[in-house]
């Protein structure tokens, strides 16, 4: 379990940041020129099969020859229609909106537990950046609610926003990103024994 928090700890962060904030972004800067670095992915803590740490480096090698802010912009900004939303309650509210119900029960899990963090110009916290970099944030501070914000807030929709946006056409770099943010997800949920509750996607 210690070695799972570890890679929660570091990767939380670094995949959480690169989400969250745009390309340009003093917190970015650092992550981008790890990923320029020709054997990244044997740094990389985790086990990923052959074919899948090809494809992700491919794919990532791809779009940092891209412009990266033209592509944060077309998926987590617009102006027009985003291909893969990033919040939760998009996925698990029937209206399909942010600020739905999965937010307001991970706003009660926030206050319960009197955690208090600053998002970015009233950003839900359902974003899937903040919630990565909560992870790690749990990890080192309250470890015993980890598993519980995993099983509740983050697994229930994560790996399926991940899909989605892993099939979004012409954004190499978040495609290459978020297939590697599944696997990581994957394997800190086999990692730790979490089982999910079954929910409905209504996107």
């Amino acid at each position: 379990m210690q070695d799972t928090f570890q890679q929660i700890s570091l990767y939380g962060r670094l995949l959480g940041a690169t989400f969250y904030y745009e390309p340009i972004a003093p917190q970015v800067s650092g992550i981008l020129d790890f990923f320029q670095q020709p054997n990244w992915q044997q740094e990389w803590e985790m086990q990923l099969d052959v074919k899948t740490s090809e494809k992700i480096t491919a794919l990532i090698r791809q779009g940092l020859t891209q412009d990266l802010s033209e592509q944060y912009q077309h998926l987590f900004i617009g102006p027009n229609a985003l291909p893969a939303p990033p919040w939760g309650s998009v996925y698990l509210d029937p209206e399909s909106v942010i600020f739905g119900n999965s937010l307001l029960a991970l706003r009660d899990f926030l206050n319960h537990h009197q955690i208090v963090f600053q998002a970015q110009q009233d950003e839900p916290e359902d974003h899937i950046g903040l919630m990565l970099m909560l992870a790690a944030y749990l990890v080192e501070n309250r470890p015993h609610l980890v598993t519980e914000f995993l099983r509740e807030h983050l697994l229930v929709w994560a790996p399926h926003f991940l899909e989605k946006l892993a099939k979004v056409e012409n954004v190499p770099f978040y495609q290459g990103l978020a297939i590697l943010t599944l696997h990581s997800l994957q394997q800190w949920q086999k990692d730790l024994h979490i089982e999910l509750p079954k929910v409905r996607f209504y996107r």
